[in-house]
């Protein structure tokens, strides 16, 4: 009996699911018809020639052009530091004092001022004829050696700006003991920029002098060129330094910043551009498909160059060719085809 009830649900099963089976086929049918008839849905667009690119990107520094760094001449304790970073310097201006009883400055200083008072003395007695010339020079040479050396002691304690512009860096605060040697600070001129990156053999040779870089983030995109690619390769870094220029002043970059520099390695203004999902690989080539009437008609593509997921197309397509931008994989060289807009509707609609 329980035999008989087994056998009885497994027909049933088996009848539910042919039905089933029966009806998805249908379905499939019903809708694979449906194209055939009406067409295959598809999206268009109308090829316009636009410019395109391919470029490399290169880690860099991006810094002035002009920039100058002062370093300690001495050991010492900074005692007074009198600008900070953004502020505008002018050539000379003191940036850094040092302890001013340091024991030479003040021997300079008062050799300095031994010199100029004996100085003084002579010259009056000269104009009076109370001394020879020999005297007056002996004097005069013994003041200016005495000058230079305090000079010189002075620029070792009171810290001035090489050049004039901006301070871009300060490397000491105040109370801080340092060694001769050490970097203080560094002055940059903002009258122009430059990047130094480095490249590899492979690709030195798709870089030409004059071609355009650019560096960008989420506030601005400044634009140079390449002004120098050396023909020596850096022993260390197993690449060619190359540099880049920066005529603009850029409101986001200050010197001494880490970017990525990109540089263009080829440039077509008027090229005719797809994208990687508008296109698609047929054995050892490229195929497109373009609107003819009411059909999809098959174009096979030579590419040129590509950048990412774009590709710049020499041969299989012109400007005002209808591009079929979803190729789907029902999509074939004369099939049906029936246009529609994003929303799916179908056009004249």
């Amino acid at each position: 009996m329980k035999s008989v009830c087994y056998s009885v649900l497994a027909l049933c099963f088996i009848l539910v699911t042919g039905c089933s089976g029966g009806k998805n086929t249908q379905e499939s049918k019903n809708m694979d018809q449906l194209q055939k008839e009406n067409g295959i849905p598809v999206y268009v667009r109308t090829l316009e020639k636009r410019p395109f690119s391919t470029y490399l990107k290169y880690p860099a520094e991006f810094r002035a052009q002009r920039q100058s760094t002062a370093y300690a001449k001495i050991p010492d304790v900074v005692r007074k530091i009198k600008v900070k970073v953004g502020d505008r310097v002018e050539r000379d201006q003191i940036i850094i004092v040092f302890s001013e009883d340091n024991a030479a400055y003040q021997q300079a200083k008062l050799g300095f001022e031994s010199a100029e008072a004996a100085f003084t003395r002579v010259k009056a007695l000269y104009a009076d004829a109370g001394v020879s010339r020999q005297d007056y020079d002996n004097a005069k040479t013994q003041y200016e050696m005495a000058r230079e050396g305090y000079k010189s002691a002075s620029e070792m304690i009171h810290i001035k700006a090489p050049i004039g512009g901006v301070i871009t860096q300060l490397y000491v605060q105040a109370s801080v003991n340092v060694a001769p040697g050490a970097a203080l600070f560094t002055v940059s001129n903002n009258d122009g920029f430059e990047s130094q990156f480095y490249v590899t053999a492979e690709e030195i040779d798709e870089i030409k002098p004059g071609a355009r870089v650019y560096i960008e983030n989420k506030k601005e995109r400044i634009e140079g060129r390449v002004t120098e690619i050396s023909l020596i390769m850096d022993p260390v870094r197993r690449a060619f330094p190359v540099r880049a220029s920066f005529a603009c002043k850029p409101k986001s970059l200050v010197s001494g910043m880490s970017v990525d520099v990109i540089v263009e390695t080829y440039a077509n203004d008027k090229a005719i551009v797809v994208a990687r999902n508008e296109i698609r690989r047929r054995g050892d080539s490229w195929i497109a498909y373009v609107q003819n009437g009411l059909t999809a008609e098959a174009r096979e593509l030579v590419v040129k160059r590509e950048q990412g997921f774009t590709y710049e197309i020499s041969n299989g397509l012109r400007e005002g060719d209808v591009l079929i931008t979803d190729v789907s994989e029902n999509l074939s060289d004369g099939a049906l085809i029936k246009v529609v807009d994003r929303a799916g509707l179908a056009r004249g609609e």
